[in-house]
């Protein structure tokens, strides 16, 4: 039986629904805004909120395991709860875990939430590359199989990235700019055909210069934090991606959304707001 790729499932619901990609980020200070209570059943509360609210009409969710995972196996719990209903909802789920290693002990990370025989199925989960980008095949192999998407961390919109990633290596590229064409070199070898691979990309949208990495990931989807709390818009995005780019762009907002909760009402007019938004980069 064929596999449909994360990609092509992002192109239909981008389409029926939206790009946007709506955060499930149950902070501490987020859990306090919405008088829930700082432990596992909060942010199991939060994260069924917010596809309660909003999940027939948000194409993806990216929850932050890590506010998940604070709270050990009743937080995962939670997590695994909150992800089941925002798929049961049709729409995509990216687990944001930002994982990295080697071996063995990549692939079990890859064997978590990959596949429908993971432990937590997810359809894309986020990655670092900074152990080499070799590091990333058993990953990339299973989300090619599986028909998930990757998004590993290129240029990030936080400030303190800059110095590691924009670094020049003896051939002159940066960093950053090795890493993309080496995710590339993956989608290529991944795709039987035209169009995106497993293989994405997280560029900030902050980024005044995300332009020249973009050039060199012309097969991937980019997954754009920074949008509202961080300062950008979708206007920015466009103008800082260029159109193509835009176009396969999933722009990430999470602190904008969450706080205009805990009322659904609130949340939904916020969120359609942001869908109309995020329509322009598809035209």
């Amino acid at each position: 039986m064929s596999v449909i790729s994360f990609a092509d499932r992002f192109e239909t619901i981008a389409d029926r629904r939206s790009p946007l990609t709506v955060g499930i980020d149950p902070a501490p200070e987020v859990l306090k805004a919405w008088d829930l209570p700082y432990n596992a059943e909060g942010v199991r509360v939060f994260g069924l909120e917010m596809v309660e609210a909003v999940g027939d009409i948000v194409g993806v969710f990216k929850p932050q395991i890590a506010f998940f995972e604070r709270f050990g196996w009743q937080g995962l719990k939670s997590a695994a709860e909150v992800i089941g209903h925002a798929r049961s909802a049709d729409a995509l789920v990216i687990a944001d875990i930002k994982r990295m290693d080697i071996g063995h002990t990549i692939e079990a990370y890859a064997g978590a939430w990959i596949g429908e025989d993971a432990g937590t199925p997810v359809d894309a989960i986020t990655l670092g590359a900074y152990m080499g980008s070799g590091s990333l095949e058993p990953v990339v192999k299973r989300a090619a199989e599986h028909g998930a998407g990757l998004f590993v961390v290129v240029r990030s919109s936080n400030p303190d990235g800059i110095l590691l990633q924009t670094a020049r290596q003896t051939d002159e590229r940066t960093v950053a700019d090795a890493l993309a064409d080496d995710l590339t070199a993956f989608n290529r070898g991944a795709l039987g055909k035209t169009g995106n691979g497993p293989c994405g990309a997280v560029i900030g949208a902050t980024l005044d210069d995300a332009g020249e990495v973009l050039e060199r990931l012309p097969t991937s989807l980019i997954l754009a934090p920074g949008i509202g709390a961080q300062g950008a818009t979708m206007a920015d995005l466009r103008s800082r991606f260029g159109r193509a780019a835009a176009k396969r762009t999933l722009p990430n907002v999470s602190r904008q959304v969450a706080a205009a909760g805990p009322s659904r009402k609130a949340l939904r007019e916020v969120v359609e707001r942001l869908v109309d938004e995020a329509s322009t980069l598809r035209g």
